[in-house]
């Protein structure tokens, strides 16, 4: 299973234990306490609460053998750019059994960065931003949708307003200049809503890395021509036509 969802009741098998043994499982949780694991001797499993996101470790022990595995839970929110239905629509629905769509999630979330290395921020998230005071005025993201509190040396601003991407210090009325020192400003960046166009092109993202690794033995054979590749800015190889489609929002920078 490549998702396991926070607080379900996961079910890991030591497939290679001994047989014939009693079986012991010490389970450690992502903040270094220990878990509860219920094991079944008779089917070699241990059923784990994964009650905390994160990467968990479980310990076998079958008299003088010892085995060690490793599973992730999904954040409460696990931040996928575009639902499962939407990545569905761009497959085989031949292909959307159970053991398919729990495998698609992987991909879903993997996109997510991808496709924000060439738009920038798309999920809504709180960031903060930091930047010299003694200014009129502040640079922020272009996807900035709020600011929350601006601060400088740990002290509010009460006076600032927001115009086209910038933060200026006063009021439209009466403008002014930040303190000396460092600025920080706790922002939203991000969409309300993920803009149609980009909820495309990660559909075909998706739908790119699951030909390749999913069908046809592997992908050797449905490989796409080189020359339709394009690098993001970090280095991902991703088709064309996905920057082309996210072409309207893409963040300054060049491609490969």
């Amino acid at each position: 299973m490549s998702s396991v969802d926070l607080g379900s009741m996961h079910t890991i098998e030591w497939k290679t234990r001994p047989e014939g043994v009693p079986l012991t499982a010490e389970v450690t949780r992502p903040d270094g306490t220990p878990g509860t694991a219920e094991v079944d001797q008779a089917r070699g499993e241990a059923t784990v609460l994964a009650d905390m996101a994160g990467r968990w470790l479980i310990s076998w022990s079958a008299e003088q053998v010892n085995y060690t595995d490793i599973f992730d839970v999904w954040p409460a929110d696990p931040r996928f750019i575009i639902s499962i239905d939407d990545a569905i629509e761009g497959l085989s629905a031949s292909r959307a059994n159970s053991q398919y769509i729990d495998d698609l999630r992987l991909y879903i979330a993997a996109a997510t960065p991808v496709i924000e290395d060439i738009t920038g921020p798309m999920l809504l998230s709180t960031n903060t931003t930091q930047a010299g005071g003694g200014t009129a005025s502040v640079v922020l993201s272009w996807a900035t949708q709020d600011v929350a509190l601006v601060e400088v040396d740990g002290v509010p601003v009460t006076e600032w307003y927001v115009e086209h991407g910038i933060l200026y210090a006063g009021t439209r009325q009466s403008p002014g200049i930040f303190p000396s020192g460092t600025l920080t400003a706790t922002i939203q960046t991000g969409f309300r809503a993920i803009p149609p166009n980009v909820r495309l092109a990660a559909r075909e993202l998706v739908r790119h890395w699951v030909q390749i690794g999913k069908q046809n033995g592997g992908g050797s054979s449905v490989r796409q021509d080189p020359a339709d590749e394009v690098f993001t800015p970090s280095g991902f190889a991703v088709p064309r036509r996905v920057v082309e489609l996210c072409a309207p929002h893409e963040q300054i920078g060049g491609f490969a």
